[in-house]
């Protein structure tokens, strides 16, 4: 493996997302594409797809790419817990993690604690659920 390429995060509400991602967490939007066709319908396994994907960067040149299909087949909504088995969080390290909480729950984002500082005294940590229904882990080196 070269490198992780992105995180992709599928959405409900395109518009919180971005909220969230950009105007929250100061990701800015690289590119925004509609996809169809046969390429994708194979990757993703079924027919008709459509797809409009979001690429945002961070700071870093981080990646996240957001998906809103306008035509996903049915699934079973499932609620993710921090322990859920498979994919729960994308955990991400940032400088003042005092003052993205603040500005997080001053938007409605909800916590599961405030920020901890963890056992070794080097971090500063919490995580945050999305707009998506996962969780992000906000760390702070300390």
């Amino acid at each position: 493996m070269i490198k992780i390429r992105h995180t992709g995060i599928v959405t409900r509400n395109l518009n919180k997302s971005l909220f969230f991602w950009q105007e929250l967490l100061g990701f800015k939007q690289v590119n925004s594409q509609l996809e169809s066709g046969s390429l994708i319908d194979a990757v993703l396994g079924y027919k008709n797809v459509i797809v409009r994907t979001i690429k945002l960067k961070d700071k870093k040149n981080n990646l996240i790419e957001l998906l809103y299909f306008k035509n996903s087949p049915n699934f079973s909504k499932k609620k993710v817990k921090p322990y859920t088995p498979g994919y729960t969080h994308i955990s991400v390290t940032v400088k003042n993690i005092s003052k993205i909480h603040n500005i997080l729950k001053k938007n409605n984002i909800k916590f599961n604690s405030n920020p901890q500082i963890t056992p070794d005294k080097k971090h500063k940590m919490t995580y945050c659920k999305t707009p998506e229904g996962a969780f992000l882990e906000l760390v702070q080196e300390l």
